[in-house]
């Protein structure tokens, strides 16, 4: 308050500005936060979950080729073209993509183990190791690279070969695991 100070003159300025062009282009018009087309992809996927053919996806129900189709209308028609999509992705199944981004529901990944995770006849070391390949299908959407489980938290209380000696059991993991990752691609 000590700066404004009534007995100062006041000054009023009246400015013209000169329109030097009319033109502009559209893409210097569009909102930079969704400009790519991965960005499009994944933001349209996370806000539409409840999608019926996304729903599937995420509960670990097989898609059909109706399922695909829809897929391709959204991905390919109203968040992009299929030639961007190829750009980014290559040749990834759109099932696939969509997995990655909205995982698995924990309730679908359970169920998919449940045999292993219900078995009283598992030690708390299998457990343990099924229980951490659940938890990486909920995050990751599906396990299509298997080395993973050559690191940690898989490995915290042994390799696949030290806690799993039936090697029919981890046969049986395994085929859950191609099941779960096979769900989202078209039957």
């Amino acid at each position: 308050m000590k700066y404004i100070i009534a007995d100062r003159p006041i000054y009023e300025t009246n400015f013209d500005d000169e329109v030097l062009s009319m033109e502009w282009k559209e893409s210097e018009l569009e909102n930079d936060d969704l400009k790519n087309y991965k960005a499009k992809a994944e933001f349209y996927v996370r806000q539409h979950q409840d999608n019926a053919v996304i729903a599937k996806l995420k509960g670990n129900i097989p898609l059909t080729e109706a399922d695909v189709k829809v897929l391709e209308g959204i991905l390919w028609s109203e968040v992009g073209t299929k030639q961007e999509y190829e750009a980014e992705y290559g040749a990834k199944p759109l099932g696939e993509f969509v997995r990655e981004i909205v995982g698995l529901d924990m309730n679908a990944a359970k169920a998919a183990f449940a045999e292993f995770l219900n078995d009283t006849n598992l030690d708390s070391r299998q457990i343990y190791f099924v229980n951490q390949i659940v938890e990486y299908i909920v995050h990751n959407g599906m396990m299509k690279d298997l080395s993973v489980l050559q690191e940690p938290p898989f490995t915290d209380q042994g390799s696949i070969v030290e806690v799993f000696t039936d090697l029919s059991l981890w046969a049986a993991i395994r085929r859950t695991i191609d099941r779960v990752n096979a769900n989202a691609a078209a039957a």
